[in-house]
């Protein structure tokens, strides 16, 4: 079983909601923050310690449940249970107010108490309880990565432009497994609901079979758009 980073869970996590999953653990997303509510959200979490980032405050990427933060973004509109906490590795403060920050992510939690704002605090925290994996054998673990690095080596999906230095890094044999397998769906599943299936997933194993899955589904796309002749491009465009 994985261990869970250094993060203290005795004490609420700063809540950053969007309408997908936005962060998965071992991959990094960077983030422009420009709501009021969020910047103070970074400015709290960052803090004046004298070490810069190393004592930052975690914060929690969430996801919306359902379309009703449309009509409630400002409020308090319902959250999915299972987030991916972060740590802030780069902050750039813009001279506006607004901040250009990088998330790593550190483990998988789900929501035990929601902590709605309140005077003095604009945005959202919650108590967490860390998601570890499921145990698997390394060496079950190991052949799920090496199922990720074998299609994306395929000639139709090899072609891609991120393929190439993707399956490089997570093919390394110094890059655990498990931490491939994250970093690989992060940059390779795009579909919201997937994408929060892998976060909800505590089986490495079938997060490997999930990315395989939209990445052979990718490379059937690929394969009829280079079948499709010109003469029946919609609109004279190709589904390229």
């Amino acid at each position: 079983m994985e261990e869970i980073p250094d993060i203290d869970f005795a004490h609420p996590v700063a809540l950053f909601p969007l309408a997908s999953t936005a962060l998965m653990p071992n991959a990094v997303q960077p983030l422009h923050v420009f709501e009021p509510r969020y910047r103070r959200m970074v400015v709290d979490a960052v803090g004046d310690a004298a070490d810069g980032l190393a004592s930052a405050a975690p914060i929690a990427m969430a996801t919306f449940l359902g379309d009703a933060w449309r009509d409630d973004y400002g409020g308090t509109p319902p959250l999915r249970p299972t987030v991916c906490v972060g740590r802030i590795v780069r902050h750039a403060p813009l001279p506006d107010g607004r901040h250009d920050i990088v998330l790593l992510g550190t483990c998988r939690a789900r929501i035990a108490r929601m902590i709605e704002p309140c005077a003095g605090r604009p945005y959202r925290m919650a108590e967490l309880v860390p998601v570890a994996d499921r145990a698997r054998p390394r060496t079950a673990v190991a052949r799920a990565r090496e199922a990720v690095v074998s299609v994306l080596s395929r000639p139709r999906l090899a072609r891609l432009q991120a393929a190439v230095p993707l399956r490089e890094w997570i093919g390394r044999p110094d890059v655990p497994p498990r931490t491939a397998v994250d970093v690989a769906s992060h940059a390779l599943v795009n579909d919201p609901d997937a994408r929060y299936r892998l976060l909800e997933e505590r089986d490495p194993c079938r997060r490997a079979d999930e990315v395989c899955g939209a990445l052979v589904a990718l490379e059937r796309m690929i394969a009829c758009a280079e079948r499709q002749r010109s003469d029946e491009w919609p609109s004279g465009q190709s589904w390229n």
